[in-house]
């Protein structure tokens, strides 16, 4: 009964979307009438502490564990759900927020404020032990997820001087770049925080964290080999407290976490000259140290690690640019809205990057998409795939060079490139999308040659080729437009109407619907920039 319990109210609670405006994410635009009818949902975090005690007793180093009632899949089961349930619950802890009334007598950070205070002592000062692993995964489950931007300002030294008190211990510095990615959504946009120290730590361990190999070997042993590093672990009782399912996950994941903080730190630091920032140029440095090793003959265990985080690196951008762009248009169309998020997440107002910088980061992450998507190693060259779509959705002219390079290794004279024909039918089928939505003339002029080459690809001797073609047919026939008569579309306006009613026409047309209005044009508008194309002409 407690298994199926702990299921629906996980489920519940997991619906973000459906229990957004009752938790304190939500936003409360000033002068509202509505405030005054709204509600939120508070759940105090000490019955969940008792309900986690009592779950996991172990909790307590200094007490001895009771016979086993249940089985251990059953236990294992019933805590996994606990975890999951209170990791949702996040949103629901009492942090002070008020949509009316008197808010005199209320704490800020309340929560927040307590659980800090409950596990301070513990985190920088037990080192090492366990009490030290339990209040950080305590941190980790129980951290609200509004707090404002003093708490942060106030916390993160100690929390920084806390990371670095143990070197080497994955579990631990998964925790901490939760906490650190939790935060950074809530300082100030005017770079009074510096993320310097953060950086560089980032950038440190990256090659520990990557698996990039150090050293190397010889016939004759002249050639130094440096052994592999020896790093830390959690207890094992506590790591089960996280929530990764597998290794797999728990890797994947922390792939995601270094990538995101050092997404942040693009365009922090900037140069007083005017030129590229310095946390720009130091990511710059380490896509350049990692660049060998993409290379498709390229393999080891640092093979899969690196194209996850060209993968989520990747995404990370795209993501960027697209809250930059939507901005752009709520700013315009919803300005009050636009207020109450800059309120409830202030690092939003610098959340654009940089036209010279982003064109950069181009330069150094397209040859290593192109590298990845003919990788030896098949979960890279979906990697590579799948950056390769991200960077596209912001600049749909990165699409023109890969499908022309795609095409040569259809030709049945590029002797020397038939081995790269799967992989170039898995680009072609991935790009198709990015290219109708913004330019489909990139697509649709390649299009008699691409269809000409691709039918070579149907081979009764290979099986994944004919796969991947068909697939290449499949998508194309779903994206591509038919029967369209441009003459009985609405002529497009800048009222809100008009737009919703071509919508309307375009879908009765061509079944397709533009959505958000003018955040296509928003995000076309970064990369349409005099400043964007000049900085492509400088590039080497």
């Amino acid at each position: 009964a407690r298994e199926s319990l702990l299921s629906i109210v996980s489920s519940i609670l997991s619906k973000k979307s459906l229990l957004r405006s009752v938790s304190n994410a939500a936003l409360f635009v000033e002068g509202d009438e509505v405030n005054e009818k709204r509600i939120l949902l508070i759940l105090h975090w000490q019955s969940l502490f008792r309900m986690l005690w009592r779950t996991a007793p172990y909790l307590d180093e200094t007490q001895t564990s009771q016979p086993p009632q249940d089985s251990n899949s059953r236990q294992s089961t019933v805590l996994r759900r606990s975890v999951h349930m209170i990791r949702h619950t996040r949103r629901f802890f009492d942090q002070g927020i008020r949509p009316y009334g008197d808010t005199t007598n209320l704490r800020i950070d309340a929560t927040a404020l307590d659980i800090w205070n409950m596990v301070e002592s513990d985190v920088l000062y037990r080192t090492h032990s366990y009490a030290c692993y339990r209040g950080m995964i305590l941190m980790f489950l129980f951290q609200p997820t509004r707090c404002s931007t003093k708490y942060y300002l106030d916390l993160l030294p100690k929390w920084f001087e806390g990371w670095t008190n143990i070197d080497r211990c994955h579990e631990l510095d998964f925790l901490w770049l939760v906490l650190f990615c939790r935060a950074r959504k809530h300082l100030p946009s005017d770079n009074s925080y510096d993320w310097g120290p953060i950086r560089r730590r980032l950038l440190t361990h990256g090659q520990y964290w990557l698996q990039v190999p150090v050293g190397g070997a010889s016939m004759d042993g002249s050639f130094p080999r440096a052994p592999n590093p020896r790093s830390r672990s959690c207890p094992s009782r506590l790591k089960a407290l996280v929530g990764n399912s597998s290794s797999y996950e728990e890797g994947i994941d922390f792939i995601a976490k270094v990538s995101k903080l050092l997404t942040v730190n693009i365009g922090m630091d900037p140069s007083p000259n005017g030129g590229t920032s310095q946390g720009t140029l130091d990511i710059l440095r380490l896509l350049s140290f990692v660049t060998p090793y993409f290379n498709p003959s390229n393999i080891g265990n640092w093979t899969f690690t690196l194209g996850a985080f060209l993968h989520y690196f990747s995404y990370e951008i795209c993501h960027r640019a697209g809250v930059a762009a939507s901005l752009t248009s709520m700013k315009s169309t919803k300005p009050e809205v636009y207020e109450a998020l800059l309120k409830a997440e202030p690092s939003l107002a610098n959340v654009a990057i940089d036209p010279n910088e982003l064109v950069l980061l181009f330069d150094a992450l397209l040859p290593l998409c192109q590298q990845s998507l003919y990788s030896k190693n098949g979960h890279v060259g979906r990697a590579g795939e799948a950056a390769m779509v991200y960077l596209t959705q912001v600049d749909h002219r990165i699409a023109a060079p890969f499908l022309d390079f795609a095409t040569q290794a259809l030709d049945i004279s590029a002797v020397n490139l038939a081995h790269q024909a799967p992989a170039a039918l898995s680009a072609m089928t991935r790009l198709v999308q990015p290219s109708l939505r913004r330019n489909p003339s990139i697509l649709l002029q390649r299009l008699p040659d691409m269809l000409r080459l691709s039918l070579a690809g149907i081979d009764s001797n290979d099986q994944n080729k004919s796969i991947r073609t068909l697939i290449f047919y499949r998508n194309l026939l779903s994206w591509v437009p038919i029967g369209f008569d441009a003459s009985r579309a609405t002529t497009t306006t800048s009222n809100n109407t008009a737009m919703e009613e071509d919508n309307d026409d375009a879908a009765a047309l061509t079944g397709t619907l533009r959505i958000a209005g003018d955040m296509s044009d928003c995000l076309a508008s970064i990369t349409n920039s005099q400043e964007y194309i000049d900085a492509l002409g400088e590039l080497p």
